[in-house]
């Protein structure tokens, strides 16, 4: 910074003239960071229909609050007084927590929802799964990747204002401390770009598919559960380990990352969980899905959960049973749960152990789709 021009650009690269942008900051007083939380929450709640000019017909209705995780078939089943619990990551708990994350109550009506569908499309892209059992048919499987995949891509749209939203906030630090910060938010940014183009080129061949109703467009293994599952969840990533720490994709700046799809589904007395990929040679799902069918019909149903819980924001419990999970259970969660947590987007490098027994039915029958 030093000697650098008045008139010169910023060396933060805002497009600001350096006068008008780092020049004194150092002195500047600091600003209030729940503001950006306030940007954030407002990002978090822009309402648009993904499925609007797709070539599935035109919206109508207004934007709604849609489930990933579906309110009636499955958190009514796990719930306690219309209540779930679910891991909470938010600034001011954190806070409150020590770093740590905690443990909170969400009514089944806000617990995994996103303003992401017109009534239509929601309606008619997913009646399938909300109105019928989840038996796992083909259109079923890919019904549940794109809400899940629509979610995953919004939720990085609505992220990508956050390099503008911070970039002042280094008012009042020192010219080492600005430039780190800048550093650092440069590189969530670059990571967040990276992250949307390949969740929008996968988006695009899912929605494709839904118009073209060419069901052969992913592959999926369904494990079904003769007795309930004490947790639902629904969410997908891009895998670059399988579940013994082995390396499946390489995560270059160029390159389009594959995601594995995971959702799980509740009956009366029974549960299933689906494990989908797109249909591709060497798919990183498909070797993921092949593990789990090679376990133990009495692990499956852990690994899945150690599995979600490094890589899924949406999971969510049954409360009787997570209260009485013992302290070393608790301890396991806790720190999957935080392992998927970094601003820098690292990959999550804790190893699934098979070791702690959280009594999970086995799955009674497997079938590939």
């Amino acid at each position: 910074m030093k000697g650098r021009g008045r008139n010169a650009p910023c060396w933060c690269g805002s497009g600001k003239k350096f006068k008008k942008c780092h020049l004194g900051r150092d002195a500047q007083p600091k600003g209030n960071p729940w503001d950006a939380v306030n940007v954030n929450r407002k990002a978090f709640s822009q309402k648009k229909c993904c499925a609007r000019d797709v070539g599935l017909g035109d919206c109508d209705g207004s934007v709604i609050k849609a489930h990933t995780v579906s309110r009636g078939p499955n958190l009514t089943k796990i719930a306690k007084d219309g209540h779930v619990l679910h891991y909470v990551a938010s600034i001011s708990d954190m806070n409150k927590n020590g770093g740590k994350l905690s443990v909170k109550k969400i009514g089944i009506k806000d617990a995994s929802v996103f303003h992401g569908f017109c009534s239509k499309h929601d309606r008619e892209l997913f009646s399938c799964i909300e109105n019928e059992v989840f038996t796992g048919r083909p259109d079923q499987c890919l019904a549940v990747a794109y809400r899940t995949m629509s979610r995953e891509l919004y939720e990085k749209d609505a992220g990508a204002h956050l390099r503008e939203t911070l970039r002042e906030a280094d008012k009042g630090l020192k010219p080492f401390e600005q430039f780190m910060l800048q550093q650092m938010l440069d590189e969530i940014d670059t990571g967040n770009e990276a992250a949307r183009r390949e969740l929008k080129a996968t988006h695009d061949a899912l929605t494709n598919a839904l118009v073209d109703v060419r069901l052969d467009t992913i592959r999926s293994v369904v494990f079904e559960f003769a007795a309930p599952l004490p947790f639902m969840f629904a969410g997908a990533w891009s895998p670059f380990t399988d579940l013994h720490g082995g390396e499946l994709q390489k995560g270059y700046a160029d390159e389009l990352l594959e995601q594995i799809f995971v959702s799980s589904f509740a009956g009366n007395s029974s549960a299933t969980i689906c494990v989908s990929w797109r249909n591709i040679d060497d798919a990183p799902g498909h070797v993921i899905a092949d593990q789990l069918l090679a376990l133990p019909d009495d692990q499956r149903a852990l690994a899945c959960l150690q599995f979600v819980m490094k890589h899924v924001e949406n999971v969510f419990f049954n409360p009787d049973w997570f209260q009485a999970l013992d302290v070393k259970q608790r301890e396991r969660l806790n720190q999957l749960a935080a392992d998927g947590l970094d601003p820098m987007g690292s990959v999550p490098s804790m190893p699934v152990h098979l070791d702690v027994d959280f009594q999970l039915p086995a799955s009674a029958r497997s079938f590939q789709v």
